[in-house]
């Protein structure tokens, strides 16, 4: 970038541009003199006075002896690379396909279960109509208090003279 600021910006570009599509025609250049002997005898002479674009040349040369050290994509996927991804992908869609039919037919099932309900619901409430109102049978209710205990009745009246009275009525 900085041959932008360069008063030669045009021809540091052109030496750029030529050095990449050097690169590509020189593949075994491991020095900076065999990189310069492909390109033009014009870029030759530019490089011998650009310290900007000699220096590009060697980063040129250290990134492809770097990117040669790296192994290559062939040699890490192989042959069956791609129909290796391909079977995984098509396996984490079926895994999730799955997980989503198990939730299907929870909707089927809750529908079901409300008409069933339903139609029992209105069953029992017409048997419940219909039935006749039978009241046990029982020897005779007792009245209890609060607390559960039953409540005796007496006879004995609310005051004393009452109890004068009840007694002298009662046959001798």
């Amino acid at each position: 970038m900085k041959f932008l600021l360069n008063k030669r910006g045009a021809e540091c570009r052109d030496f750029q541009t030529g050095l990449e599509d050097a690169a590509g025609s020189a593949p075994g250049a491991q020095t900076l003199a065999d990189l310069l002997a492909v390109v033009p005898g014009a870029m030759r002479g530019h490089a011998a006075e650009c310290a900007d674009c000699r220096a590009a040349a060697e980063n040129l040369l250290a990134a492809r002896a770097l990117m040669a050290e790296m192994p290559s994509h062939a040699a890490m996927g192989g042959p069956w690379f791609a129909p290796r991804v391909m079977a995984a992908i098509a396996a984490r869609t079926a895994e999730l396909g799955r997980a989503t039919d198990t939730w299907t037919f929870l909707p089927k099932l809750a529908a079901r279960l409300t008409w069933a309900s339903t139609i029992a619901l209105l069953l029992a409430s017409g048997w419940l109509y219909q039935r006749p109102v039978s009241t046990p049978v029982t020897a005779k209710s007792v009245v209890t208090d609060l607390t559960g205990e039953p409540l005796r009745e007496s006879t004995t009246p609310a005051n004393n003279d009452e109890v004068l009275v009840s007694l002298s009525e009662q046959p001798q």
